[in-house]
């Protein structure tokens, strides 16, 4: 059974307690794979580490290399942002009701060294914060984690996220957020809909990751 969890007034547990996760073995998630492992809780008492900046920065990369689809998991290009730190592709449905964005990034100075699962942890947990300091922005506006998970993703360290988030004057929205880490560089997937469940943009979520990675070894071949 998923445990539920509100974000409304709570903050993200130390770092060391998500690395500890990679490290010392937690009791793994019965509704998952063997090799899925639960991701810690974020605890619910309020504090000012809740609205800590979320550090480190990517390193200066370069991302020219990567090709762009027009269409991913059925959802058409709706632009790209580029930075010195990251590539954002954004894409749509026709009825604007779906959305995904697919960011590329490279690894903060100093974690070329880290362990590939510590890797993901990390990047995941700096990733869920932001979402708790959005969240902590409104008194109206509530995010629910439904589901946090650790795991190997056709042979890559992952970590993968269901989540429920209420925004003022807005209808109840359902998201995913995944992450993982292929050739030194990280690949984060974030998806949300007013229609389809979390589980379901979760599995849209994987699905566009297999095709951005088909796109990729169809141009070297």
């Amino acid at each position: 059974m998923m445990t539920k969890m509100n974000v409304k007034v709570c903050y993200l547990l130390p770092l060391i307690l998500l690395l500890g996760l990679v490290s010392c073995g937690t009791q793994p998630d019965l509704e998952q794979p063997p090799t899925a492992l639960k991701l810690p809780t974020l605890s619910t008492e309020s504090s000012e580490e809740q609205r800590r900046q979320v550090t480190p920065t990517a390193q200066a990369v370069d991302l020219s290399h990567f090709q762009v689809p027009q269409h991913l998991a059925g959802l058409k290009l709706d632009g790209e942002i580029r930075t010195q730190r990251g590539r954002t592709l954004h894409y749509r449905s026709e009825d604007k009701k779906e959305q995904l964005s697919l960011t590329l990034s490279g690894l903060p100075t100093g974690w070329d060294n880290m362990p590939s699962e510590r890797a993901v942890a990390s990047h995941y947990s700096e990733a869920r914060q932001r979402r708790v300091n959005e969240a902590l922005q409104d008194s109206a506006n509530a995010l629910t984690i439904l589901s946090e998970t650790l795991l190997d993703l056709e042979g890559q360290p992952s970590a993968q996220a269901q989540m429920r988030w209420v925004e003022r004057g807005r209808p109840i929205q359902n998201q995913s957020l995944l992450v993982t880490l292929i050739d030194g560089f990280y690949i984060r997937i974030n998806n949300a809909s007013y229609q389809q469940s979390s589980r379901w943009l979760l599995q849209q979520g994987k699905r566009a990751l297999a095709e951005f990675k088909a796109a990729q070894k169809a141009v070297d071949s």
